[in-house]
């Protein structure tokens, strides 16, 4: 037999938790004496033991009590009650996290591109994760191949942590941050660049579809964004430097030509 400190001392379970059990009826000790000292055999032990394991597996006291008192007869569709309910509240909560961990991400996103987390930014993308993925698909499908769309559906996810999300966000918080740079500046052309290397590794080279593509994300003159972060004048900028880095490399590379030893 075990004093309620020894069973205490052996299981690691604390004095108060086991005078607990008592109370609520979930593991009676197996004696007590007049002294009010309670006494545990090994059959509580194996009990307490049965409980530690439930408790880890999601059961409430509730559920152990109800379970530890069925007929033996009863106990199996008991125990698949339980599972049932508790493998349901572990989906739901685990589908919960999944949602909080792209909303952070995102958070995340919005903070490097934009120094600042505003209200407005975290409800559109509350809106934007609740967003039925069939009506994501469906615009894809009416404008992309199915080639096209494998490629767009490897592109950063602003929700994920993927290090290029990152990447673009820094990119397009310079572009905004130098909006009133001349096209031929250094840090425009700097710029110009990242925006057409990057990109077009994203893109699997293919030129054609990102053009497409940013066509379909420009906002129409005072319209939102359509993607986040690129609303009509950051587009513009951004094509501003990248039509004058490609007009003056072309230059150079014909100059380069007609040149003769």
């Amino acid at each position: 037999m075990y004093t309620i400190g020894q069973l205490s001392k052996k299981t690691k379970i604390p004095i108060s938790t086991l005078r607990y059990y008592d109370e609520v009826g979930v593991l009676k000790p197996a004696q007590v004496a007049d002294s009010g000292y309670r006494y545990y055999s090994n059959e509580e032990l194996r009990v307490l033991h049965h409980i530690t394991a439930l408790k880890e597996l999601g059961f409430t006291l509730t559920a152990i009590k109800e379970l530890l008192a069925a007929e033996k007869s009863e106990q199996e569709s008991r125990w698949k009650s339980y599972l049932d309910f508790e493998l349901a509240a572990v989906a739901k909560q685990k589908a919960h996290l999944e949602e909080l961990e792209k909303l952070l991400q995102t958070t995340k996103y919005v903070l490097e591109m934009k120094g600042e987390i505003e209200p407005e930014d975290i409800f559109l993308f509350i809106q934007a994760l609740q967003t039925p993925a069939d009506s994501r698909d469906s615009f894809l499908t009416r404008h992309f191949t199915a080639r096209e769309i494998e490629i767009i559906r490897s592109l950063p996810d602003l929700s994920s942590d993927d290090p290029r999300s990152m990447q673009w966000a820094k990119m397009v918080r310079a572009a905004k941050e130098h909006l009133h740079e001349p096209p031929s500046s250094a840090i425009s052309q700097e710029l110009a660049q990242q925006f057409i290397q990057i990109p077009m590794d994203w893109f699997g080279q293919d030129e054609q579809l990102l053009e497409k593509y940013w066509a379909l994300i420009r906002p129409e003159r005072d319209e939102e964004a359509k993607l986040f972060g690129m609303d009509r004048e950051t587009m513009d900028y951004i094509d501003s430097i990248v039509d004058w880095y490609l007009e003056n490399e072309q230059e150079e590379s014909t100059d380069g030509k007609g040149k003769t030893d």
